[in-house]
């Protein structure tokens, strides 16, 4: 199994959690997963303990995107083994290395890859690398409806679901809150698709009435490593809510559970989105969500009921959203319990019985 980082996104998550699952079926599982070279924190381990044996590769970080692209996939080439049965990749850049190996002749065994989504990167190379490796593989998982037709129709490939899924158990002792006043919390990334600035602007609207709400922007740089916390820390400056929002980076699990024990609505503005998990999680603590109808979201939050979903872009929308919540709390209450009835439906066991009916498929 491969994953390009260590840190927690998405994709390493949902690596995680899948390996694991698939371990307790039986399957032999390996985690691959890379780190640059200058990063401790990431060479030492993920983010959270990791029940199957994993091993981290080094690789040297390059400012150009495409250079450091070629030496993430340069490092897979040569240090992953060439005997294994199956081999999964959860991007671009370890399907790309399969790919390059399989072509070489170094690898006969299936490779699948799971597509959580297809970003229309600002660089139009990055773009285009990304859409010929997922044309690459031999199988091919998403991680919603919405991405399943999105793949047939624009790319004439054919997909199977195999969804994100939830532990409940590990979001139901959330710890005591500390958090004063009224507290909206991100947990996502700072790349364009995430929609951040969005939720920043959007605070500004809300702070005219409410002028004690604040945010929490749990986030690091995305792949390209040029969005980062200074260019929306400088945004929140000049919507003069800058006092009122706060970022935090690098946190373990306990502090993760902490920041949804203080939260009282959580929200994701993306402009594009393969799921969510941030939102599923957010669901399983029990809090209700704003997001925005696009990707697999609208699968998982039913607008009315779980949250509320606005189209995105559309910052007045989004801080009515965040507003009417924050002033209601039999609502947050409503939608709290029913998003956490919702996501039990979503389990990892299930995600993994998938995945391994589709492994004995292609063997």
């Amino acid at each position: 199994m491969l994953t390009y980082s260590t840190r927690a996104r998405g994709g390493v998550a949902h690596a995680l959690k899948l390996a694991e699952h698939l371990a307790t079926r039986g399957v032999d599982v390996t985690l691959h997963s890379l780190a640059r070279e200058d990063d401790d924190r990431s060479l030492q381990g993920y983010y959270r303990d990791v029940g199957i044996p994993y091993e981290i590769h080094p690789f040297e970080w390059h400012e150009d995107v495409m250079v450091r692209l070629e030496r993430m996939i340069d490092a897979y080439v040569t240090v992953l083994p060439r005997d294994a049965d199956i081999y999964h990749a959860q991007d671009c850049v370890g399907g790309t290395a399969l790919h390059r190996m399989k072509t070489a002749g170094q690898l006969r065994a299936p490779v699948f890859r799971t597509v959580h989504h297809i970003d229309d990167f600002a660089e139009p190379k990055l773009f285009e690398f990304e859409k010929v490796a997922v044309r690459h593989a031999d199988h091919r998982f998403v991680v919603s409806s919405f991405w399943k037709d999105a793949l047939e129709r624009e790319h004439g490939l054919e997909s199977g679901i195999a969804y994100n899924g939830i532990d409940l158990a590990e979001f139901s002792a959330l710890p005591e809150r500390r958090s004063e006043g009224r507290t909206v919390l991100f947990v996502g990334g700072f790349e364009p698709r995430k929609g951040l600035e969005h939720l920043i602007l959007a605070m500004e609207q809300i702070h005219r009435t409410m002028p004690d709400a604040k945010l929490r922007v749990v986030a690091k740089s995305g792949f390209r490593g040029i969005d980062t916390e200074e260019w929306f820390r400088l945004l929140a400056d000049r919507a003069r809510v800058g006092h009122a929002v706060e970022f935090l980076q690098s946190i373990d699990q306990d502090e993760l559970l902490q920041c949804y024990s203080d939260s009282d609505v959580v929200v994701l503005p993306s402009r594009n989105e393969g799921w969510g998990l941030s939102l599923m999680e957010a669901m399983a603590c029990g809090k209700p969500t704003v997001a925005t109808k696009v990707g697999g979201i609208p699968e998982l939050v039913r607008d009315g009921v779980d949250g509320v979903l606005v189209d995105p872009g559309d910052t007045a929308g989004l801080a009515e959203a965040i507003a009417g919540l924050l002033r209601n709390d039999d609502m947050r209450s409503r939608m709290g319990a029913a998003g956490r009835e919702r996501v039990a439906g979503f389990s990892w066991a299930e995600t993994a019985r998938t995945t391994l009916e589709a492994y004995r498929a292609a063997l």
